[in-house]
């Protein structure tokens, strides 16, 4: 959404909408994400003071991501909620700046998105075995770990 300040000045507050929104290219560049669909956002805009708005976002976009383990596609929707404060004012921490005039919620919805993802998806069925399993240990009477047992002959 993009919508200038003088847009924003004559708005009843607080204002609601929602739009589909097309990022999958803003997404390409992230190597586990293959596809995205168009994001749906639904927006409540609340003046803060003057030029200070705070928007309430709710997302939801269908991402194919790739298996971590077989590369599969996998299919994934994030459903997330996020908070954005936007001003003009240089002076407010943690606070998305309105450039040119313009409030754009794009990156902040992109950065909500990549935060709500998964790290890694795994596709059904499969299952991976980890070598982080613990060793079993004939010593444990001592508390020897098993990787340095032949050590103590040493001593």
């Amino acid at each position: 959404m993009r919508l200038s300040l003088a847009q924003l000045r004559k708005l009843n507050m607080p204002y609601s909408c929602s739009e589909d929104l097309d990022i999958s290219s803003d997404l390409d560049g992230f190597e586990d994400i293959i596809h995205a669909s168009k994001a749906h956002i639904t927006y409540v805009i609340k003046n803060r003071g003057y030029d200070t708005y705070l928007v309430n976002f709710s997302i939801t976009v269908d991402l194919v991501m790739e298996c971590s383990i077989t590369l599969q596609e996998v299919y994934y929707q994030v459903q997330t909620n996020a908070e954005e404060l936007f001003t003009t004012d240089e002076s407010i921490e943690d606070a998305n700046l309105i450039e040119l005039e313009t409030l754009d919620t794009k990156e902040a919805i992109l950065t909500n998105i990549l935060i709500a993802k998964p790290m890694k998806v795994v596709a059904d069925g499969v299952h991976f075995e980890s070598d982080d399993a613990p060793i079993e240990s004939d010593n444990e009477e001592e508390g020897i770990n098993p990787a340095f047992a032949k050590l103590k002959d040493f001593l």
